[in-house]
């Protein structure tokens, strides 16, 4: 299986780009057609977070967003070989990037939160080669396929730090020489490593790693997506991180990291990886995922 995955990898990695997310919206329409894990928890997710919506928007919301996170799938492989000057090709507002080139070229550091929404591969594809970053890197079941996606990275101008306490200390020291750093700010912490804050006015278990890094030196947070737009393209989206960020209050920054990646998402909300058990922890115990919510 391991082979298998790789295989492929290395084959999306040579078709056009345009196929790949055409092969990625049949993949994720035939996953809605079946209805298997990824659908029953996208349609909980917005039950939970849309109670006032109908159901019809919610299937059609949740259809599309799997649509989506088979488009990213697919087309990542793609987005690893490609050129610094042919992904810039393909960005249809260059000024965006530039925007955050600005922030990065003061010289105090800069935080890229780039949410599952969109193209988060884009993003870090378009901004590594001008702002070499540090990523947190969790590696797969399967060890070749980690491989493959590491060297990948890699090629794209990243430095991988693994997803552990020794790598928050690699995430640290790149801050510390005013460097950039990129961080998924949606992926549910660890047990002890988080505090629950609203997001969508729901209890949401949230990283608090991400305002203990740039709090002590108020480092530059920029929080982006880059929408995926017909015929390959995308369009970079970004906003500074709200002041409250930088509080010494854990649940106030939290919340504010929560309000920054919900505009995001409200912008391209069919975009967001909604089959993500994002409310998995509650603070009453409750499994939103075992009540068949839809």
């Amino acid at each position: 299986m391991d082979a298998l995955a790789v295989m492929l990898l290395r084959l999306l990695a040579r078709t056009p780009l345009c196929f790949n997310l055409w092969l990625g919206r049949r993949l994720g329409a035939l996953a809605w057609w079946f209805g298997g894990r990824e659908k029953q928890v996208a349609l909980a997710n917005l039950a939970f977070c849309f109670p006032d919506r109908d159901a019809a928007w919610r299937r059609r919301t949740a259809r599309a967003a799997l649509i989506s996170m088979a488009e990213a799938l697919c087309e990542a492989p793609r987005l690893w070989r490609m050129s610094a000057r042919a992904l810039r090709d393909r960005l249809d507002n260059p000024e965006a990037l530039e925007t955050i080139l600005d922030v990065y070229r003061e010289g105090r550091g800069l935080v890229i939160a780039a949410p599952h929404l969109g193209s988060w591969e884009y993003v870090g594809g378009i901004v590594g080669p001008e702002a070499p970053m540090t990523n947190m890197f969790r590696p797969p079941k399967y060890p070749a396929v980690g491989e493959y996606i590491r060297a990948a990275r890699r090629a794209m101008g990243f430095s991988l730090a693994p997803a552990d306490t020794r790598g928050v200390r690699v995430l640290a020291r790149a801050l510390m020489r005013r460097q950039c750093v990129g961080i998924l700010p949606d992926q549910e912490p660890e047990q002890g490593n988080g505090v629950f804050a609203p997001f969508f006015g729901r209890d949401a278990y949230t990283m608090t790693l991400l305002p203990r890094l740039v709090r002590k030196q108020r480092t530059p947070v920029l929080f982006v997506f880059a929408e995926r737009l017909p015929g390959g393209r995308y369009r970079l989206h970004c906003r500074a991180a709200d002041e409250r960020l930088y509080s010494d209050d854990a649940a106030t920054a939290c919340a504010a990291l929560n309000a920054d990646v919900e505009a995001l998402v409200r912008q391209r909300i069919d975009q967001y990886n909604w089959n993500y058990k994002r409310f998995l922890a509650q603070p009453d115990g409750t499994n939103i995922y075992r009540q068949g919510t839809q």
